[in-house]
């Protein structure tokens, strides 16, 4: 078994997945304010999508990063993401947050708890929603329309 030393698992704390994300609910956000979300991304012509490129560094510096977090908002509503290590050589896959036997480096915390910590800004500022809130909240619209 690898040894783990210099990696502080205690930042999970100060972040916590607040809303239990998985890739799979990434995947099914729904964008509710686009203007805002736009402050936070950037457009990509060739995908056709708004963009985060997410790194694992400490400073969040944009370049230089061992993993990353990509995520892709299409206007059709669909979300796509993914995590790449080694430089963005290799996918890195793991199937639930800051489960320890995934993560084999502090790059592999970073980039998780990097991205948690945008994907939750972005929930409690409301700029976008799990796709159960959404369809929860539309159904609740038309209830009161035909109430």
């Amino acid at each position: 078994m690898k040894t783990r030393r210099h990696i502080n698992f205690r930042i999970i704390n100060e972040v916590p997945n607040k809303y239990d994300l998985t890739i799979e609910k990434i995947k099914q956000l729904r964008v509710i304010d686009w203007d805002a979300l736009k402050k936070f991304t950037w457009f990509n012509q060739v995908s056709k999508c708004w963009c985060r490129l997410q790194g694992c560094n400490d400073l969040n510096k944009p370049y230089d990063d061992e993993d990353e977090f990509w995520i892709g908002f299409y206007e059709d509503g669909t979300v796509d993401c993914n995590f790449y290590s080694y430089g963005g050589m290799c996918g890195y896959e793991f199937p639930k947050f800051y489960d320890a036997k995934y993560i084999e480096n502090r790059f592999d915390l970073n980039v998780q708890v990097n991205a948690i910590r945008y994907l939750n800004m972005l929930l409690d500022e409301k700029i976008v929603a799990l796709g159960d809130e959404i369809q929860i909240s539309s159904e609740t619209s038309q209830e009161q329309k035909d109430g």
